[in-house]
């Protein structure tokens, strides 16, 4: 086993932010309908009231959604293993990635949109309309996020050449 690599922590943090970040973009896909008239509408719309049509419906809403962030988080850690496994990295790089990843997602970035916000002007150069948005953002971040993995632990890709 091989001991710490901060370089690779660090680039195995920014792939799980961008691959949990493309997994949420996926999720709002399938739900764009009712999260844009969650987020844009008072509940006495008439989209509201026919997409929510009790309580019950809009607070089971959220959860459901955010549900796919840890599931994202999840899938990541489980690559991360994989990856730090088969090129025979310290363990502890696996630890630190999912101890900072909770930390974060304790800190509610995913939930407060703060990762979203900085790449608006990215997916909205493809389109006005939110749904091709967010399939367009979800399926290019979660590639991203797995390629941003995938070099994590390819070290002679980023060894400088004199």
């Amino acid at each position: 086993m091989k001991e710490l690599n901060f370089r690779v922590i660090l680039l195995q943090l920014l792939g799980m932010i961008f691959l949990i970040h493309g997994t949420l973009q996926l999720r709002f896909y399938t739900v764009a309908e009712e999260f844009i008239c969650a987020t844009t509408h008072n509940n006495k719309s008439e989209c509201w009231n026919r997409l929510f049509p009790s309580k019950e419906a809009f607070f089971d809403f959220w959860p459901s959604i955010y549900i796919w962030i840890f599931l994202g988080l999840i899938a990541g850690i489980i690559l991360v293993s994989f990856l730090n496994w088969k090129h025979k990295f310290s363990s502890l790089n696996t630890i630190l990635v999912a101890i900072v990843m909770y930390i974060i997602l304790r800190l509610k970035f995913f939930r407060r949109g703060v990762f979203s916000r900085l790449f608006d002007f990215f997916v909205s150069a493809f389109s006005d309309d939110f749904v091709i948005q967010f399939i367009i953002g979800g399926i290019t971040f979660t590639l991203l996020g797995l390629l941003i993995l995938w070099f994590s632990v390819k070290p002679n890709l980023f060894a400088l050449k004199n």
